[in-house]
């Protein structure tokens, strides 16, 4: 009989460490070289107002050799980016040398730790200067923003805890992982990053790797709506990491749907999920309701995230894998629910590759599209960068300014559907293509008139019609 009880004991102990060895550790650290690199970026001159810059420039060391310093670190090139060729697009985000260098200023509490984690990801003069400003800069945010706040940071890092050692942050991982139908390393831990914000409301996070930055200001009291948006992050990463066999699936189930709308609500897809998902079924979880402001601020991404979210919600209490099921259902929604966004440039706009003949009208779109999910942005029309737009599954914008009649003819010869219209090169026009992966191509021919005064004229309400 004791040998019996001692094996009981012993299988309920196993099953206890088993069943904590299953859960992915979740660590949370605050980071002061990461808080610098923050502050160096939001002290610019080319960044919009905020707290920490009205600090800077309040303070004494707001001097023409500190300015210098803050726009020569600005123009330090650390974007570098690697695709996988073999996912289809945009299914997998490509990496990012920021992404690693962010991740390395995350998760270091030392420079010196930082320079030995991310030697070689840029060339080795530009990440010297990038450190050694850090580095010059760490004292000044320390003295201007760490100590004043030390008090407030320790709050909002307790109050994050308190999700890690509930463990609600490694079962609503799982829920991820579960839903995603996405393996995952449980022996790599996922680290979060406290960033303090002295902007009274400020509430943000961005993911990379097995990193998540949690941005929120010092005085916030929601933080059930913080864990929530760490959460809408992180589902981000475990979408990304589906395996490739999930992501040609996923991409074969909404082409099989044959409706005209598959690649936008397919491009809709990501951030849908991770609204239902990350702060739908969370903060219905964690408040037996979901409130209108839990949403995503995006009219798109909201009110597809509301309208899939019964089948999200379903999905999960029974424990099933998103399955070609569940995208029948989504490309149904989006099909009965939201007819008229293919043709609202809103929408179209949000992923977007847009190839122009000078940078300056990148502006327009910049200003008048300013949210996005995907943007790539080219000055160089020519064979190579349309055979590169030709591949992308997302809108596609072309501006010609100069050689025209080359121009559209080297369009017309890569898009078979611009054949049977007649664009008369010398004269200023748009004009709207559906091509055969489902997205828009969109030409612009100007002489005189701006993008700008072209697309106000054409689209006056941003509609296709």
């Amino acid at each position: 009989m004791k040998k019996n009880l001692i094996l009981i004991v012993f299988l309920v102990h196993s099953g206890l460490t088993l069943l904590a060895q299953d859960r992915v550790k979740f660590k949370l650290h605050f980071s002061e070289i990461y808080a610098t690199y923050d502050f160096l970026t939001k002290i610019s001159d080319n960044y919009p107002d905020n707290d920490l810059k009205t600090i800077y420039t309040n303070s004494k060391y707001n001097t023409e050799n500190y300015k210098k310093q803050v726009s020569d670190f600005e123009k330090i090139r650390l974007n570098y980016t690697y695709s996988y060729d073999q996912y289809p697009q945009p299914l997998k985000v490509a990496m990012m040398s920021v992404d690693l260098l962010e991740k390395n200023l995350a998760t270091s509490q030392t420079m010196q730790e930082f320079r030995n984690k991310s030697l070689g990801i840029i060339p080795n003069e530009d990440l010297i200067a990038f450190s050694e400003t850090i580095e010059k800069f760490q004292p000044i945010y320390h003295e201007l923003v760490a100590l004043p706040n030390i008090s407030a940071l320790e709050e909002q890092k307790t109050n994050l805890l308190n999700y890690v050692k509930s463990n609600q942050f490694s079962d609503c991982f799982q829920i991820g992982l579960s839903f995603y139908n996405t393996a995952w390393d449980k022996s790599v831990p996922f680290e979060l990053n406290l960033l303090p914000s002295l902007d009274k409301g400020n509430l943000g996070a961005r993911a990379f790797f097995n990193v998540a930055v949690c941005e929120a200001s010092l005085g916030l009291k929601d933080h059930k709506s913080f864990f929530s948006v760490a959460m809408h992050e992180i589902y981000h990463i475990i979408y990304d990491n589906q395996s490739l066999q999930l992501k040609n699936n996923i991409q074969q189930w909404f082409n099989k749907t044959n409706s005209p709308n598959s690649q936008y609500a397919l491009l809709l897809l990501n951030e849908v999920l991770a609204t239902a998902l990350g702060n739908a079924y969370i903060m219905e979880q964690l408040n037996g309701k979901i409130e209108d402001d839990d949403w995503y601020g995006n009219k798109y991404i909201a009110e597809m995230s509301k309208a899939i979210y019964p089948t999200v919600k379903k999905y999960v209490e029974n424990k099933k894998a998103i399955d070609e099921d569940f995208i029948k259902t989504y490309v149904q929604l989006y099909d009965t629910n939201f007819p008229n966004w293919p043709n609202e440039l809103m929408h179209l706009f949000m992923y977007r590759y847009i190839v122009t003949d000078t940078r300056d009208d990148w502006q327009y779109f910049r200003k008048t599209y300013r949210f996005y999910s995907y943007n790539r942005l080219s000055g160089n029309i020519s064979e190579s960068e349309i055979e590169k737009a030709k591949n992308s599954p997302l809108t596609k914008c072309f501006v010609i300014s100069t050689k025209h009649k080359e121009k559209i003819g080297l369009l017309r010869n890569n898009f078979p559907e611009t054949k049977k219209r007649n664009m008369n090169y010398k004269k200023e026009f748009i004009e709207i293509f559906m091509l055969e992966d489902r997205t828009k191509l969109i030409i612009i021919n100007k002489y005189e008139s701006t993008v700008e005064d072209l697309m106000k004229k054409y689209f006056p309400n941003n509609i296709i019609k």
